[in-house]
């Protein structure tokens, strides 16, 4: 009989595991009715093994730079999805696309205007741009528009995203300005916009993980789902607000752990919430986080009560940009859903308030309905790769799950701050579903989920080893990290693998 013994150390079984992972998924999507493309499919393929393989060499001899393989990590997996994700298919990327040609041209306020010869008004963009949004979802083999020059006629959009802040966008924009400047074929606007916005995710990422003293490999997990790559190597801005809160979350470990709290620490801290609140409100009450740092670590009382005053001036802030962005959602095609649906956030308020019980149901819907947002953490805006959202959302969720309660954390955290953390998400969990049902729902509508998709709380994974972490596990601490890491990048992978086998 013979005993196979494997050597957990070795970095050979885990490219293998990872290239068992990649080969199940492909056998897993392929159509045996469709070899369209088969030279390309299986180029891909070997692709995905050969980045999978450096990321984990690169992995194992700079375990002790983790920023650094962070940011190799998702540059190779992020390019890759740049040019693997079909024309502005990504969720809502013609909008945000269409937003970044306007950010091109200096525009830092958008201006909503009257289209010429027609009743409507809209964004004043390019030809280009329009054209690419009629050819959304369509791949460089489906169509010529990507070999055509860059056509400057001024075109028109009805909505362009003008809720968000410009700053979300100027990466996006300086990819657009090259393609323009160098006047290379119009695909390359998309793609250079794409590439220069998974460039700043990656940089900020590892900026974040390199100030973190401990949760590096959880940042880094988080940092490389599926949908956060996906969307980071588009024109959506959620890879920006992504980057921005586990920027913030980094702040705070570093803070716990340094009993000399640096002033310029503390304005990048709040810096990066305002940053991201301005495009995910909710997400403000990061700045609570100030309430579980130890007040022996700041430098003295003033820059204790300072940090936690400024909270007050962080949520204000946060309210008055909120009045601003919900007045342009008007200008856009939600201003009609608005109306046909009876949206009215006003309203809404009114009913929940003037009947307890409604508000005691909606309350208990934060729970219940949580399965239908798990489910929609893989969101793919076309039918041929929604079906799949449910699969890769029971996939991720136990590999997340597991991950969440094995990995050993470096740090022991008091059950204070396990319960001040629960608390915390919770409320950014439930303000980012009520601020949707006030602003996206009928008034009085029953269910509370509608338009609210669980890429809305990638940010919140991060929360989870933190709250339910084991600090006393006997497992080896390099062993699940290359385990999990692996899990990871396979699981990307795969949501990539089932892009190019649905779509091309």
């Amino acid at each position: 009989m013979v005993k196979l013994v494997f050597d957990f150390k070795d970095i050979k079984l885990y490219i293998a595991i990872y290239t068992i992972i990649i080969l199940s998924f492909s056998i897993f999507f392929f159509n045996f009715t469709d070899f369209s493309h088969t030279s390309f499919k299986i180029a891909m393929i070997i692709l995905l093994i050969v980045i999978g393989a450096i990321s984990l060499i690169f992995y194992k001899y700079n375990i002790e730079k983790m920023h650094k393989v962070a940011f190799v990590i998702i540059l190779l997996f992020g390019i890759t999805m740049v040019f693997l994700t079909p024309i502005t298919d990504a969720s809502d990327e013609i909008e945000h696309f269409i937003r970044s040609d306007i950010v091109s041209t200096g525009q830092i306020s958008t201006d909503y205007i009257a289209i010429p010869n027609s009743t409507e008004n809209g964004y004043q963009t390019i030809a280009t741009t329009i054209i690419f949004a009629n050819a959304t979802g369509m791949t460089v083999f489906d169509t010529n528009v990507d070999d055509s020059p860059i056509n400057h006629t001024p075109d028109y959009f009805n909505s362009a995203f003008s809720q968000n802040p410009f700053y979300a966008y100027l990466a996006q924009a300086i990819g657009v300005f090259l393609a323009k400047l160098l006047d290379l074929n119009a695909i390359w606007m998309l793609w250079l916009s794409r590439l220069c916005n998974i460039l700043l995710y990656a940089t900020i990422i590892a900026f974040a993980i390199k100030k973190a003293p401990t949760f590096k490999l959880p940042l880094l997990i988080v940092a490389i789902s599926p949908i956060s790559i996906l969307l980071a190597a588009s024109n959506n801005t959620d890879g920006l607000f992504t980057a921005l809160a586990l920027l913030a979350f980094a702040y705070f470990l570093h803070f716990c752990e340094n009993n000399n709290i640096e002033w310029k620490d503390l304005l990048i801290f709040f810096a990066s919430i305002i940053l991201c609140g301005l495009l995910k409100a909710p997400y403000l009450a990061l700045s609570l986080l100030v309430f579980l740092i130890p007040n022996e670590n700041f430098k003295d009382k003033r820059q204790n009560i300072t940090s936690k005053v400024s909270i007050i001036a962080v949520l204000l802030l946060g309210l008055i940009w909120s009045g601003y962005a919900t007045n342009e959602l008007l200008h856009s095609w939600r201003g009609l859903h608005m109306s046909e649906k009876h949206v009215n956030s006003t309203e809404q308020l009114s009913y929940l308030f003037s009947n307890p019980i409604v508000f005691g149901d909606k309350i208990i819907r934060l729970f219940t309905e949580l399965p239908i947002i798990i489910d929609r953490y893989f969101f793919f805006p076309d039918a041929g790769r929604v079906q799949f959202s449910k699969f890769f959302a029971t996939i991720y969720s136990v590999f997340i799950l597991a991950f969440s309660f094995l990995y050993p954390l470096e740090k022991k955290i008091t059950k204070n701050n396990r319960i001040k953390g629960f608390l915390i998400a919770f409320l950014i969990y439930a303000s980012v579903v009520f601020v949707q049902y006030l602003t996206w729902s009928s008034v009085g509508a029953a269910k509370i989920t509608a338009g609210v998709y669980g890429r809305y709380f990638t940010p919140l994974i991060i929360f989870l080893p933190f709250i339910f972490g084991n600090t006393h596990t006997n497992y080896d601490k390099d062993k699940i990290s290359f385990i999990a890491l692996v899990i990871a990048m396979g699981i990307t992978a795969g949501v990539m693998i089932m892009t190019l086998f649905i779509k091309y």
